[in-house]
């Protein structure tokens, strides 16, 4: 047994995060049918699995550091760098996250379980999508991530914009993983690779001058799948409806753990399987990260739906980030350190935006921010922060992240880029100063309306605008981190 063991690679602490979801979405799941309990049992079991989660992926660090970069379950799960990077922050994200999530279910009355259930076993499939060494397995963990995001977006359904957005993103992401299973049914048929390393393995073989183009091609219609996940231009039309259409208290969430996923794989792909054949790719790339901030900040600037505005916004970041990978090691090691602040910032906008307009509706006017810098001086001040730092200004991690960025750029000589860059910079002064500019000066035509702002909730939004600072006045500890995920291939 321990012969069969040790050949399949049976790890159960490899997969511990994701079976500690999946279990804490079973026990709910059991508790809801077979008997009846309490929201504050339900509120207990889910925590409970939240923090038994975070434990496993403290556990999969002391098996890394023990065991190194290794293959489990017959090559199909991987532990490496970039997978325990990915846990991590799909982990904080689900922490931070959970009482806005929580207080839209609790609104919603039996759709509580579901929700919740439906929030554990996303996180657990883009765990499984990070962890993934194997093709099919990325796929099966993207899908198991995506389809229950796509119900968490219609969750609401006595709202016709949830349902509508539900509707946009099941089809335009079921179209994306479509053509993500195409890409990898090319590379299987050409070149006989099921996985990442299989991949390099390849490539280094035939040499990079052989590549068949059917390769290439089911290459790049895997990248294509993947940046439909993160809204990059001109895949980015879903991301302002099911923004605003979905429940607040959700958006913050979905938008955060798709995009960690699916950069986190696309940095893999481009350090370790297209690091021989990278300059195949330059130029699309490059295409990408112009269009996404092209469209991107035209399109933020005209915006008067703030849910619309960040969803514009995040298209702009996509851009930044995937501008870091055509540059190297260290670009992808800068890209990993912009996504990391960016999250941070997006997750505290959006538990202002709960708690400013409710958990569960839809549109959120610009002008709902009127008069926030009068009724709440806390959630005004940790606005401001999310939005200088998402603008790029000094003391913020935001700054440090672009900085980072394009230096790096500018060192590789890729000068159009920096330009870009610097263009959308400075566009973004006018999208992200204008938000402060309604909170702080404008005026409400009617009273402003008292804002109720849980213990938790401020405890969360404090953390996360004093982690923003902090990153901005001493970013070392994460640039150490970043580089560190990328160690092995400097």
């Amino acid at each position: 047994m321990n012969t069969v063991s040790q050949i399949i690679g049976l790890n159960w602490v490899v997969i511990g995060p994701t079976l500690a979801l999946v279990v804490t979405a079973l026990v709910l799941l059991f508790c809801t049918i077979t008997i009846t309990t309490t929201d504050t049992t339900k509120k207990a079991v889910t925590i409970t699995g939240i923090l038994g989660t975070l434990f496993a992926v403290f556990l999969k660090f002391g098996l890394f550091f023990t065991n190194g970069p290794s293959s489990y379950f017959s090559e199909k799960i991987l532990l490496d760098e970039f997978s325990l990077f990915g846990n991590v922050l799909l982990g904080l994200i689900l922490l931070l996250n959970f009482y806005p999530i929580w207080n839209s279910s609790f609104e919603l009355k039996d759709k509580t379980t579901e929700a919740i259930i439906l929030t554990l076993m996303s996180t657990a499939g883009f765990m499984l999508m990070v962890d993934a060494e194997n093709f099919m397995m990325l796929f099966i963990g993207l899908e198991i991530g995506s389809i229950s995001l796509y119900a968490l977006a219609g969750i609401n359904k006595g709202s016709l914009s949830s349902n509508e957005a539900s509707l946009k993103y099941f089809l335009l992401g079921s179209l994306a993983s479509c053509v993500l299973v195409y890409g990898v049914a090319l590379m299987y048929v050409s070149l006989s690779v099921t996985g990442v390393y299989e991949t390099t393995i390849a490539i280094s073989f035939i040499g990079t001058e052989n590549v068949p183009l059917t390769t290439l091609i089911g290459v790049l219609l895997l990248i294509v799948g993947l940046l439909f996940k993160v809204a990059a231009a001109p895949f980015q039309s879903w991301a302002p409806d099911v923004y605003q259409g979905s429940p607040t208290g959700y958006v913050g969430y979905m938008a955060s753990t798709a995009k960690v996923a699916s950069f986190v794989v696309l940095a893999r792909l481009c350090i370790v399987s297209l690091g021989f054949v990278m300059d195949k790719f330059e130029l699309f790339f490059s295409a990408i990260v112009i269009l996404s901030i092209f469209i991107g900040s035209l399109f933020a600037t005209v915006q008067t739906d703030m849910k619309r505005l960040i969803a514009y916004s995040g298209v702009v970041q996509s851009g930044f980030i995937l501008s870091g990978m055509t540059s190297g090691v260290n670009g992808t090691s800068a890209s990993l350190f912009y996504l990391a602040a960016y999250v941070i910032q997006l997750i505290g906008i959006f538990l202002i935006f709960s708690a400013i307009n409710g958990e569960l509706t839809s549109n959120f006017s610009m002008d709902n921010l009127s008069g926030l810098f009068i009724e709440n001086k806390f959630l005004s001040i940790c606005f401001t922060i999310f939005m200088l730092g998402l603008a790029g200004l000094p003391l913020t991690s935001g700054f440090v992240s672009k900085f980072i960025l394009i230096t790096n750029l500018w060192s590789y000589e890729k000068y159009i880029l920096v330009f870009a860059l610097m263009l959308s910079t400075v566009a973004g002064f006018y999208f992200y100063l204008k938000p402060i500019w309604i909170a702080a000066i404008d005026k409400p035509e009617n009273s402003v309306a008292k804002i109720q702002i849980k213990l938790n909730e401020k405890i969360s939004i404090s953390l996360l605008a004093f982690t923003t600072i902090l990153i901005g006045l001493f970013p070392n500890i994460l640039i150490n981190v970043s580089r560190w995920v990328i160690q092995n291939y400097l």
